[in-house]
């Protein structure tokens, strides 16, 4: 089998990462696809993050003199560049790195195919008009840019990107991290960092019946309403990065699993949002087994009402998150029905796995092999 060399550039260190999902300490949907690749015909080379060097000491003189410039990882694209003979593509798990060399692919000045999966809109601002021809300039520069959303997707062909290269490319979540199902705990748990609205989730608990816990980081939950109802549990974490084998930095992976296990639900209230949070929550959901109450976001493509899994509250609504706890205290039976739809989901088109897989078909289909070696586990 002819095997194809990919260069991976992100915006945090995947190396780190694959040690955490060897000692199984994270599930391997943060890796998106990498790791897998191999088992597919891809050698991937991965490119330190940070990147540090004179192009990253560039960079900040750049920020410094706020220049509107959107030109990605500097240093890490300029690595990209000199390993260009020795690889046949670029695949960025995430947008943030790779504006300059798709600059370049535009024009001509770059030849290797680029795959960049998209997270996030770009934002808006009072220097848009400075900013468009470089937003033209990445959506001409990518070969392809899978969205992890349809609202994504809309959004991109909006700023003028070519429908042949933006869809939807639904994520996986690690079905074997998390173990066989288990029945439900008590009580509805609410975690996560991005744009977490945890002040509303709080004032609905104590407007409840319903038990619950919030794990958050160190100085997050000093607010007083956290500290108004017996029904609230809170658990603070260290907001330092994790280290590999070590007990050190915020709640391990399987941890704060295991404070998501004990429970009934799991909440995911988000402030009103412009762009994708909370997905990785809910994939969470779906690889426990669990019901989920979810403030609504355009962004997530799982509707989580009509897959039987949960219900979706609107931004602040505090009197319609204190009516789901209390549905979820008083509905046992179907609270356990929930959870199960939502393992059967991660044990389908939701798992890692199945993500890895269209996402080595993408890949070959960019560089043109002729056929992709289908693995028996898939």
């Amino acid at each position: 089998m002819q095997r194809f060399r990919v260069l991976i550039l992100n915006n945090y260190p995947l190396d780190r990462v694959i040690k955490e999902v060897e000692l199984g300490e994270t599930p391997d949907q943060v890796l998106f696809g990498v790791h897998r690749l191999q088992d597919f015909g891809f050698d991937p080379i991965f490119l330190p993050y940070p990147a540090i060097g004179v192009w990253s000491r560039f960079q900040r003189l750049l920020s410094r003199l706020r220049i509107p410039l959107e030109l990605g990882d500097l240093q890490q694209q300029v690595m990209a560049i000199r390993l260009s003979s020795q690889a046949d593509l670029i695949y960025a798990p995430c947008g943030s790195q790779t504006h300059f060399v798709q600059y370049l692919h535009a024009i001509g000045l770059y030849k290797q195919p680029i795959v960049t999966l998209m997270h996030h809109s770009f934002l808006k601002g009072k220097l848009d008009f400075l900013r468009n021809w470089q937003r033209k300039l990445f959506l001409q520069g990518a070969d392809k840019l899978p969205c992890l959303s349809k609202a994504l997707v809309k959004d991109l062909k909006e700023s003028g990107a070519d429908g042949s290269k933006v869809f939807s490319m639904e994520w996986g979540t690690d079905v074997s991290f998390y173990g066989p199902w288990q029945p439900p705990g008590l009580g509805v748990i609410a975690t996560g960092r991005t744009g977490r609205d945890f002040k509303t989730f709080a004032r609905a608990v104590r407007e409840s019946r319903c038990s619950a816990t919030i794990i958050g980081l160190s100085g997050q939950l000093d607010d007083q309403i956290f500290h108004t109802t017996s029904k609230l549990k809170l658990i603070e974490s260290r907001n330092e990065q994790p280290v590999p084998g070590q007990n050190r930095g915020w709640l391990k992976y399987p941890e704060l699993c295991q404070h998501m296990q004990a429970h009934a639900a799991i909440a995911i209230p988000l402030f009103a949002q412009r762009n994708l949070a909370g997905l990785t929550s809910l994939m969470d959901v779906l690889g426990l087994g669990r019901a989920v109450l979810m403030t609504r976001n355009r962004h997530i493509d799982i509707d989580i009402e009509a897959e039987g899994i949960g219900f979706w509250l609107e931004p602040g609504d505090v009197d319609g998150w204190a009516d789901r706890l209390n549905w979820i205290q008083d509905n046992p039976d179907e609270v356990i029905a929930m959870g199960k739809r939502a393992r059967s989901m991660a044990e389908g088109k939701y798992g890692s796995a199945a993500f890895t897989f269209r996402l080595a078909e993408l890949l070959n289909s960019v560089i043109r092999k002729p056929q992709i070696i289908r693995s028996g586990s898939h």
